[in-house]
């Protein structure tokens, strides 16, 4: 059951990864939103709870995903105005873009809305 849970969360990861890795530069005139810091949360199914933890230098991110099973390791990405796009970092799975407000991270992913919360 973990790892049905694990499945949409990677899914969305490596698409929002996807096309962003070439690049630092921003495609929008704003500044990166600041994605530093220890992420948790999970789906509208409430099936598990994910932890995600950032270091952001620039649009470049790279962290660590637990909770998601199979899916648990390092991830990078690129934040883009206030998206961010990971991937793991192997390029095998990415995530749809993701947005980010605050100390919020939110997502449709596979049919399902993904939240995250920054710890403080």
């Amino acid at each position: 059951m973990l790892r049905k849970a694990a499945v949409p969360l990677l899914g969305l990861l490596i698409v929002v990864m996807a096309g962003c890795a070439s690049t630092e530069r921003s495609s929008s005139n704003m500044p990166p939103a600041d994605v530093n810091g220890t992420w948790t949360g999970g789906t509208a199914t409430g099936s598990a709870t994910y932890t995600l933890m950032l270091k952001q230098a620039g649009t470049r991110v790279t962290g660590t995903l637990s909770g998601a099973g199979t899916a648990d390791g390092p991830v990078e990405g690129i934040v883009d105005g206030n998206t961010i796009r990971l991937r793991e970092q192997d390029g095998s799975l990415n995530t749809p873009a993701l947005m980010v407000k605050g100390d919020v991270i939110t997502g449709f992913v596979r049919g399902t809305t993904l939240t995250l919360r920054r710890a403080r």
